[in-house]
């Protein structure tokens, strides 16, 4: 198969959305030779930040010198987004040329009449392969959903990292914080050291303990009161932070808002501990890795004319950041937002806190199946804005954004990652 006959075979063959458990990838990746048992991985779970502390945590190890395997998901724009080593990307004949391994595999399971994978577990199990042939030093590897029963969660793995835990995926993880934090947890492994972010939920922090001591995993808590902004600017922050007796003094970040900083500091505990277990991760690689990191779709400045903001929050606190990072670093600035959101998620609640800081917004339709419809979205944002316009095609959407924003106004896409991957695209085919 060729790239584009892989795509199409994974679309129209493969189950999309989440059906928890291992079997099905455990199955697969014993016909491919279990590959994930000879890689050494760092597994990055959470509701929210984990991307970035699996691009901050490849980054230092890719400057210390070390041969570095990430996976992502979802992806922006292409599949092959997902798949790196040392920042650089699969190539799609390559991609495909793996998933034809995949599919010879997924075909022997039906004759064997298995219950074959799912997309996710899929293009896990060639994220696994990929890297083993590859022979990377170390893979970040990011949850895709959840963490106790995600595709990933096969590795075992030398670290564990816990980014913020919020409401999202009630219907699969449950209802409570408590029964969330504990599917997160999932990841840690026996006798392993586990890196947790200042949890906004103390219920989830006393869960993720709990889990840390029963499996006598050493659970390093990052604090917030130890992470102190010097300065910060569009073109990034300056930070200081204290662990383990040491201060590591003005370091540089690119990502913008208050939230990477404590995200930073995970990544660099991390680094740290890593360090301790044999990776040789000194404080100039870990400096240079976060001032070097890339991580589009987070409160990331794609264009200056006009001037356009992308954000893939979705769920309530990732909402509840964005808009304190918009107020800080665009005050004084008029918004527009164009905003599109899933049917599924907590659109009501999201609204609610997203839609009173703008001066108009397009609502417009992710590319998406369970995209909330656009009439729907501009209902419920006109309880908050008094400008409010429906357009569901989003080509025509961003045409719209740009035409009311002239050159005194910052455009704010956000609601969902299919969206601003869309919006990506279209940018990034202007240049």
């Amino acid at each position: 198969m060729n790239y584009k006959e892989t795509l199409e075979y994974i679309e129209n063959n493969l189950k999309g959305g989440c059906n928890p458990g291992l079997d099905r990838i455990e199955n697969l990746l014993k016909l491919l030779g279990n590959p994930h048992k000879h890689i050494k991985a760092v597994h990055i779970a959470g509701t929210n930040g984990k991307g970035s502390v699996t691009a901050m945590l490849s980054s230092i190890l890719k400057e210390a010198g070390y041969k570095v395997g990430t996976y992502i998901s979802p992806h922006l724009i292409t599949i092959t987004e997902r798949y790196l080593i040392n920042g650089i990307r699969i190539d799609e004949e390559t991609f495909a040329k793996y998933f034809s391994v995949i599919k010879s595999s997924i075909d022997k399971m039906k004759a064997d009449g298995l219950e074959i994978p799912t997309q996710f577990e899929a293009l896990t199990a060639l994220a696994f392969l990929y890297f083993k042939d590859m022979n990377i030093d170390i893979g970040v590897i990011e949850v895709g959903l959840g963490g106790r029963y995600d595709a990933t969660n096969v590795l075992d793995s030398i670290m564990s990292i816990i980014t913020s835990i919020s409401y999202d995926h009630m219907n699969i993880l449950g209802e409570s914080i408590e029964k969330i934090a504990y599917e997160k947890a999932g990841i840690i492994k026996s006798n392993q050291i586990t890196v947790l972010y200042p949890q906004r939920y103390k219920k989830a922090k006393e869960v993720i303990e709990q889990v840390c001591k029963e499996k006598n995993s050493i659970c390093v808590k990052v604090s917030e009161d130890n992470v102190v902004q010097k300065e910060f600017s569009l073109e990034g922050q300056k930070m200081d932070y204290y662990f383990n007796d040491k201060i590591f003094k003005d370091v540089m970040l690119p990502l913008l808002g208050d939230h990477q900083l404590l995200n930073a500091a995970v990544t660099i505990s991390a680094a740290v501990k890593l360090n301790e277990l044999g990776f040789a991760l000194n404080e100039d690689s870990i400096r240079k890795g976060i001032s070097k990191v890339e991580w589009p779709g987070r409160l990331s400045i794609i264009s200056k004319k006009p001037f356009i903001v992308i954000d893939g929050a979705h769920n309530e606190d990732g909402i509840y950041v964005l808009t304190k990072a918009v107020k800080k670093y665009f005050k004084d600035e008029n918004i527009v937002i164009l905003m599109g959101m899933l049917k599924d998620k907590n659109h009501k609640d999201n609204i609610s806190i997203l839609a009173p800081m703008a001066k108009q917004i397009i609502a417009t339709e992710p590319n998406s199946d369970r995209a909330l419809s656009a009439e729907e979205l501009a209902q419920e944002a006109r309880e908050f804005c008094r400008e409010v316009y429906a357009i569901p095609n989003i080509s025509e959407a961003l045409e719209k954004a740009i035409d009311i924003a002239g050159n005194h106004s910052i455009i704010l896409v956000c609601g969902s990652l299919y969206l601003i991957g869309e919006i990506y695209r279209i940018i990034k085919g202007w240049e």
